[in-house]
């Protein structure tokens, strides 16, 4: 397994392999937890008065992840384990992508360092321990986006995650208008450019404007887009979510 930090200044990769005994940047044994699972729900059962039994509540939600990674690292001199520990503290207060690659591929999540590295870190000559927590507030794991054009104003995407996802439009050629349909989703789009993004999370487009903004997620498993559009290059994207 690789786990990868990537910070907008640095990028940290952390394996459990020992390959070079010079250089580690190594998760420990059992080192990590709330990887693997997901966060539990947030709704408790209600009660009913003078009833067997209790109220569903009206919807199941999750909370955010949190992930905790026990690590060492380990350098060819101090000077080096000081170099790394600097790099370690300079995650604090960015915006970060936590990234792991095992059997099931590349999966990602951003997140943040909750907590200050320093009551955990144990240092030696030339290395040191340290564990990392991080918050996550979106628990689903994405995958890579993918990308496939419509044919005839139709479009089958397939989501091969377990939770909901949101999809993005890309044109890279002059494009006025756009509609799009899917389930009981709708959206309109008009402009004038050559060069247009539209992700659906918060339906802000890279150039014009939203005309039609009814936009929901893309369940898991299949689903059949109606899209009418002017651009002759238009692209739609989808990144896999995993809970």
């Amino acid at each position: 397994m690789r786990i990868t930090i990537t910070s907008p200044n640095d990028v940290i990769a952390l394996s459990d392999q020992y390959d070079d005994p010079t250089h580690v940047w190594a998760i420990k044994k059992d080192g990590v937890s709330g990887l693997y699972g997901t966060p539990s729900t947030r709704e408790s059962p209600l009660e009913r008065p003078q009833m067997d039994g209790a109220y569903w509540p009206s919807r199941l939600t999750q909370g955010s992840r949190t992930v905790s990674l026990d690590c060492v690292i380990k350098g060819a001199s101090s000077l080096d384990a000081a170099l790394a520990r600097d790099r370690i503290n300079a995650l604090t207060c960015q915006p970060l992508t936590l990234s792991v690659e095992d059997v099931n591929g590349r999966r990602e999540i951003d997140c943040w360092l909750t907590a200050d590295p320093e009551p955990l870190m144990r240092r030696h000559k030339d290395g040191f321990e340290f564990g990392l927590v991080l918050s996550c507030p979106d628990p689903y794991w994405h995958g890579e986006w993918l990308w496939q054009a419509p044919q005839s104003g139709r479009l089958a995407l397939v989501n091969l995650g377990t939770a909901p996802t949101w999809i993005r439009f890309r044109a890279m050629s002059k494009i006025t208008t756009l509609y799009a349909a899917w389930g009981d989703a709708e959206i309109e789009w008009e402009g004038d450019t050559n060069d247009l993004l539209l992700d659906t999370r918060d339906m802000i487009p890279s150039a014009g404007q939203v005309t039609a903004d009814w936009a929901l997620p893309v369940q898991p498993g299949n689903t059949l887009l109606t899209i009418r559009s002017d651009c002759s290059t238009l692209d739609v994207g989808i990144r896999p979510a995993w809970r």
